[in-house]
This record gives C-alpha cells, sequence and structure tokens, in this order.
C-alpha cells in the first residue's frame, strides 16, 4: 500500500531538481496562452459580425442567431483575458520574489501587458460590432424592414420496414444430404466437354497443311 503524498507541495518541490525553471516561466506561458485562444475568439466574432452583415436582409432570423452566438463568445474571450491579466499579475510577484532569475524577465512582462493592452482593444471593438449589429436587425425585424425567412421544412422521415428472411422456405429447398446440395454447384461450374473425335490434317515439309474443304473452288 503507498503512503499518502502531502498536499502542500512539499513533494513536488523535493522532486525538482537543482538549476530547474525559475517560477515565473509558469504564469508567463499561462498568459500567453491565455492571450491566444482570446484572440482566436474575437476573430471568429469579427468574421460571423462581417457575414451576418452581408445576408440580414436576406436571412435575418439566421442573422440574429449568429450574433447571439458570437455574443457568448465574446464572454469566453473575456473570461480569458481577466485570466491573461491574473497570469501577468502572478509573473510580477515571482518576478519579486527571485530577482536573481529575472534577468530579461522585465521586457518579456512588457510586451506581454502591450499584447494584453491590444486584445483588450480589439475586444471592446468586436463588441460594439456584434451588440450593435444585434439590435440593428431587431430594430429592422420589429419595423418591418427585413421580412423573416421561411423556416426550413421537415425532411422526411424514412423508415425501413424490416423484412423476416424466408426461412421455412428455405428450410424446405434445403435438401438434407450435404451431398445433393454440392453436386448441382459442381454441374454450373463444370466446363463444356471437348468433342469426342478431331480431325487434324497432317504436316508437310512446308509447315501445316490447309484444312480439308468438301468443296472444291476450281
Amino acid at each position: 500500500m503507498k503512503r499518502p503524498q502531502p498536499t502542500d507541495g512539499t513533494c513536488r518541490d523535493r522532486r525538482r531538481p537543482q538549476g530547474g525553471r525559475p517560477a515565473w516561466v509558469r504564469p508567463i506561458q499561462r498568459a500567453h496562452r491565455a492571450l491566444d485562444a482570446s484572440m482566436r475568439l474575437i476573430v471568429s466574432c469579427l468574421a460571423t459580425a462581417a457575414r451576418s452583415d452581408r445576408c440580414a436582409h436576406r436571412r435575418p432570423i439566421h442573422s440574429t442567431r449568429n450574433l447571439r452566438d458570437a455574443g457568448g463568445r465574446l464572454v469566453t474571450a473575456s473570461r480569458r483575458l481577466v485570466r491573461a491579466a491574473q497570469q501577468i499579475a502572478k509573473t510580477n510577484e515571482c518576478i519579486g520574489q527571485e530577482p536573481e532569475h529575472a534577468a530579461g524577465v522585465p521586457e518579456i512582462l512588457i510586451r506581454t501587458t502591450q499584447r494584453w493592452v491590444g486584445t483588450a482593444a480589439l475586444l471592446q471593438q468586436a463588441t460594439e460590432e456584434v451588440f450593435g449589429l444585434h439590435a440593428e436587425v431587431l430594430e429592422c425585424l420589429k419595423a418591418g424592414l427585413y421580412v423573416p425567412e421561411r423556416a426550413p421544412g421537415r425532411r422526411p422521415r424514412i423508415l425501413l420496414t424490416p423484412r423476416p428472411a424466408p426461412i421455412r422456405a428455405f428450410l424446405r429447398a434445403r435438401r438434407s444430404r450435404a451431398a445433393d446440395r454440392i453436386s448441382p454447384v459442381l454441374q454450373r461450374r463444370r466446363r463444356t466437354p471437348r468433342p469426342a473425335a478431331l480431325s487434324v490434317p497432317p504436316r508437310t515439309s512446308q509447315g501445316r497443311a490447309p484444312p480439308f474443304s468438301p468443296v472444291c473452288p476450281l
């Protein structure tokens, strides 16, 4: 039976070899991953807004649904951005605790902070665009400027009726002996028999003789 491990993290620190990576590496990596995820969500929401703007007059209901989903993705992007800010703050704390291992880290922290500021500005722009377009499409629907598209009809459901195997007919036609069941198959596979006698003209010194002809051409 294994001895229970402590949960205070002492075992993890004891297993870490001497000269391991500094404590600020993990939070800065988490911050970059959160920023990447937030940027992907923002770009997808901007693309959704552009598509909805093009087809809102033809398919307003479909556009409102897409814009509503984009709004949910923007909320997720803002949460990723908050997580990135928390990891940046944690990185700053790690730099203060281990200044001897923080050579060049302030520059990395400054670039990460600048990236966070740019992502936050893009998130604000995408939020205004998506929610503003959503409200505009809803107003046009209420005013009657946009005609809702017809709901797609349901496809006919295909039901396959099970057909039971004709077991009784098979058993009636089945022969009891194995030889009786195999012999018809062998007869069908048997080749055409050869003729009993073949008349082949004899060979000559110049080659094979011409075939016999019952009628003379002269």
